[in-house]
């Protein structure tokens, strides 16, 4: 068929012990030991991508499917060398459907791309399985038969009284003359020192020798009516216009000239500072006023020019970050701090920063844009809607005097070598708003000095949740992510910290795309909870979990802390363990309360294969139906799958069985033969499913500790 591009999934055949990436090898093995899977052969093409393909058999697809799939279809995947996206999904069959939900569109309308997967790749990469993968391909036929993957109500995707005031929105550099005034309202203005092509006036600068607050009888409204104020040369500020213009290049410039009238203080250090005073406007340019001077006798000229209309506006400055921070009495200020993200909590943590005065140098980095359903929760205007968020949050507070604000547009995990640089160079604390675990744990793995700290929101927009490593980086974010698991499996204060709550539909015409309904008001008062609680343990050199609770009710926070653990690491050729001491302690319990019999449990936590990690944090004591002896150690089944359940609901599927654990009750840790024969076939087992496996004994010399990925 004419639509139909077969070069897509072709390429040179091989075995499957001949494909090199680690992600295709994974789905290989997957799919060989699955028992609703067929027909398995290995590709690789020009451009060293490898292809698999297989026939999938027994979808669950009803007898009268709404669209026509079967319940046997052939399918490709495609895994790129690269390894940055998800690995790419084809329908083979040369009549299927096009236009389905949650396809994609591509240059060819067959092979069909399928769209498997609600959640970034990114994301999906800690704790990538190559089984869910496959099960979540038959999950897209079997709903897609029934027209369930899409729901049908979802969317595609005062100096002078009653006198005008004019703020000066930025600093001038070097006195530039250049400027634009723009009126807004009767009574207000905005001066902003500009390039000569945007200019709209010609600035003169004119310093006076005093504030003059009283001297007025009334507003001037000629040059003539400021002949009465000196200037710092002890002439009128008229006949030091006039000077000024014929002395100098100003007497060129065409623009409109606008007077801008300075005195210089000397505070109790001996420090010089200019304080603008007020602005004059005229409707006549210098060189206007050089040519009619040239021209007129001196009385006609000055008949004519002290006669000339001015306008006079009081000069508010900007505000600077120094005057926010003592306004809001903060005291223990930052010289540079990076944010990523600017979404709900990352642009209100910014907010209460900048207006704070928080730090000198704030770098905020994202690479999102505003869109229609955002404006419901994000400091920005409707008016900033399509564009990017860190550029219009960093115009927004354009003017704050000695307030430097750098945006960096572009996801974290993959800025450029520069942007990085930037971003590092003298940052003392580094904050990840970013919702995004892979962004988590890549600080995490960063090997510098610069301390980090992660938060977030729970599902439900009553739980701020905040990860701030110590200063040594000892605890790291992933370790501190960790505890945090483990607190809410144990905790019974953390029971419904997870739930979910619903979710509202969007309009970005992305996959599947949804926002969970939270309340503005919850984010606003735990965001300056944020930004109080980052600075007071900044100050603190140890590491921090802790979560505040808000209740809704009573508009009442709870601080509720987590304890944190003590690490024991254990590296092997292609893994390493991270053994949490808690879990550890209660093996030495157990150890120490059964001397005549051996005991065990299995181990539950997580694992990061882009980084090569098992953490375990959760042990489950051997269940009742367990068999001890002196020598051996049956572990049974009672009550596992409930527990499974439980914290796995708990933490919101991040949690997975790891492997298990015995004593050696008065003897060495070295595993016996048994033990041997156990860690082989339990480890076979797990990796079958493309899942790790840990083996623990605990014997009188201590932890004996191996595992595989």
């Amino acid at each position: 068929m004419k639509d139909y591009n077969v070069k897509i999934v072709q390429g040179s055949e091989v075995q499957g012990e001949q494909l090199r990436l680690a992600r295709a090898r994974s789905i290989y093995t997957a799919l060989i030991r699955h028992c609703h899977v067929e027909n398995v052969s290995c590709y690789i093409n020009c451009d060293e991508d490898e292809i698999i393909r297989a026939k999938l058999i027994c979808l669950e697809v009803p007898d009268e499917p709404v669209h026509d799939i079967r319940s046997t279809e052939e399918i490709a995947i495609i895994c790129h060398k690269e390894d940055i996206s998800l690995p790419e999904v084809y329908a083979l069959r040369k009549d299927f459907p096009t236009e389905l939900a949650h396809t994609n569109a591509g240059p060819y309308s067959r092979p069909v791309s399928l769209c498997v997967s609600d959640v970034t790749f990114s994301d999906i990469r800690p704790m990538f399985n190559a089984y869910d993968f496959i099960t979540s391909i038959r999950r897209w036929f079997s709903l897609n038969s029934e027209n369930k993957l899409h729901e049908a109500d979802r969317p595609l995707e005062v100096f002078f009284a009653f006198q005008e005031m004019c703020c000066l929105m930025n600093i001038p550099k070097d006195n530039n003359p250049y400027a634009r005034y723009s009126k807004k309202s009767k009574l207000t203005s905005t001066l902003d020192f500009v390039e000569k092509d945007n200019a709209t006036h010609y600035i003169c600068w004119l310093p006076t020798e005093k504030i003059y607050a009283s001297n007025f009888a009334r507003i001037p409204r000629t040059f003539g009516d400021l002949r009465q104020i000196n200037s710092s040369i002890h002439e009128s500020l008229t006949d030091t216009l006039l000077l000024l213009l014929q002395r100098t290049v100003a007497g060129k410039a065409t623009l409109p000239l606008l007077l801008l009238v300075y005195v210089t203080q000397q505070n109790q250090a001996g420090t010089k500072s200019n304080k603008n005073l007020f602005i004059i406007k005229t409707v006549c340019s210098p060189n206007e006023v050089l040519v009619k001077k040239r021209k007129l006798s001196t009385k006609s000229f000055e008949a004519w020019f002290y006669q000339l209309p001015v306008e006079v506006a009081m000069v508010l400055d900007m505000d600077s970050r120094q005057e926010n921070a003592l306004r809001n009495g903060v005291k223990n200020t930052l010289s540079k701090i990076a944010i990523i993200g600017s979404g709900t909590l990352g642009s209100a943590l910014t907010d209460h920063f900048v207006r704070e005065g928080v730090t000198k140098e704030l770098v905020i980095t994202d690479f999102d844009f505003l869109f229609p359903h955002n404006i419901g929760r994000h400091i920005l205007p409707a008016n900033k809607v399509m564009t990017s968020k860190v550029k219009s949050i960093k115009e927004l507070y354009k003017g704050i005097f000695g307030q430097k604000l750098t945006a960096l547009e572009g996801n974290y995990l993959s800025l450029s070598k520069q942007d990085k640089e930037h971003l590092n160079n003298g940052t003392q604390l580094i904050i990840d708003v970013s919702t995004s675990i892979a962004v988590e744990r890549h600080l995490a793995h960063e090997q510098d000095d610069k301390r980090r700290c992660t938060s977030f929101l729970n599902p439900k927009g009553d739980d701020l949740v905040l990860l701030m490593e110590d200063t040594a980086r000892t605890h790291t974010l992933d370790l501190l992510e960790m505890d945090y698991y483990r607190n809410l499996i144990e905790d019974h204060r953390f029971e419904h910290h997870l739930e979910q709550t619903e979710k509202a539909r969007t309009n970005t015409f992305s996959c599947r795309e949804e926002s969970v309904i939270l309340n503005y008001e919850n984010v606003r008062i735990l965001a300056g909870i944020l930004s109080q609680q980052i600075r007071k343990h900044f100050l603190d050199e140890k590491e921090y979990l802790n979560v505040w609770h808000l209740n809704m009710e009573d508009g009442t926070v709870k601080s509720l802390p987590m304890s944190v653990s003590v690490w024991k690491q254990y590296s092997f050729s292609n893994v390493t363990v991270y053994l949490s001491s808690v879990v550890e302690d209660k093996m030495k319990i157990m150890y120490e309360t059964s001397p005549n019999a051996e005991t065990g449990g299995c181990l539950f936590g997580s694992y990061d294969r882009d980084y090569g990690i098992i953490y375990i944090y959760y042990m489950v004591e051997a269940p009742e139906d367990s068999i001890h002896t002196p020598v051996s150690f049956v572990r049974g089944f009672g009550g596992l799958t409930e527990e499974y359940e439980r914290i796995t609901a708990l933490t919101y599927h991040q949690v997975r069985y790891l492997g298990e654990w015995h004593s050696h009750p008065n003897m060495p840790n070295r595993p016996s033969a048994i033990d041997e024969q156990q860690f082989n076939e339990m480890s076979t087992e797990q990796q079958s499913q493309d899942l790790p496996f840990i083996q623990i004994i605990y014997g009188k010399n201590g932890l004996y500790v191996r595992g595989v990925m």
